[in-house]
């Protein structure tokens, strides 16, 4: 018995089981439990289905379809995180300004005084805004910054991320970044954050996460300079999450739409 399959262009158009139990290292009989629709339940689990998506290189629309990230589209931290990316970088032209990936760093931490349950909800929205807008991410070895991209690795499996690179010393966070995001923190965050403003990066912090993010936040409140690069609007809005990780992602997703010196699609 063969199965068809359309839509990968490195698969012939039809494909036995014994290769299909190849490529995608299953079971035969796995395999033949599927096709048959004989097996109960179905194929969810995230290994099974990047094993799948990896050993018949699906495309992008199909491995969207599954829930996992599209694959070889991440640029998530300053510099590549496999030979395969090195290698595309020394080979591809320097990108411009119009088609280079937007650059955000994540800073923050779970300090005693921040909500966990919000910094959670924020670092699943933030990872799953980072797998499809496909930002280039700085942070440092420890954080909140890493949670977000130990997120993407876990439950969207972009094959292209086999580590993350935690940036020692804040300067190095925030320096090439055109967007500081903020979550929670302690004493380091601040200093991440004095430091963005003397740059003039723009700094989104969501005070319902607590720690230097909502001290920020009150603070900036008093002093406009402080959130200068921020509209009246979305600004209050920042206060005003009713979910804060949708709420607040979807403003940061404004935000950086809306920049001129952003790249967009």
């Amino acid at each position: 018995m063969s199965v068809g399959f359309s839509g990968s262009s490195s698969i012939s158009s039809e494909c036995t089981q014994t290769q299909l139990a190849l490529l995608t290292q299953h079971d035969r009989s796995d395999i033949s439990n599927w096709v048959r629709g004989t097996r109960q339940g179905r194929v969810s689990d995230i290994e099974v289905l990047t094993r799948i998506a990896d050993g018949l290189q699906l495309p992008d629309q199909a491995r969207l379809l599954l829930g996992l990230a599209p694959a070889g589209s991440f640029a998530f931290s300053p510099n590549p995180t496999v030979p395969r990316q090195r290698a595309q970088l020394r080979d591809a032209e320097k990108p411009t300004a119009s088609t280079a990936p937007v650059h955000v760093a994540i800073c923050g931490s779970r300090a005693p005084d921040t909500d966990a349950g919000v910094i959670d909800a924020a670092v699943r929205c933030l990872a799953r805004l980072v797998m499809s807008r496909g930002y280039k991410v700085s942070h440092g070895p420890v954080g909140v910054g890493i949670e977000v991209m130990t997120y993407i690795a876990d439950q969207y499996r972009p094959p292209d991320i086999s580590r993350a690179l935690g940036l020692f010393g804040h300067r190095n966070v925030i320096q090439d970044a055109q967007f500081v995001i903020v979550l929670g923190g302690g004493t380091g965050t601040q200093t991440e954050i004095d430091l963005a403003l003397s740059m003039g990066k723009p700094v989104i912090a969501l005070p319902a996460s607590g720690g230097t993010a909502r001290r920020f936040y009150h603070q900036a409140a008093r002093d406009h300079r402080l959130r200068a690069s921020l509209d009246e609007e979305r600004f209050a809005a920042l206060n005003a999450c009713a979910d804060p990780g949708e709420d607040f992602v979807r403003i940061v997703e404004q935000l950086i739409s809306n920049d001129p010196g952003a790249a967009n699609d």
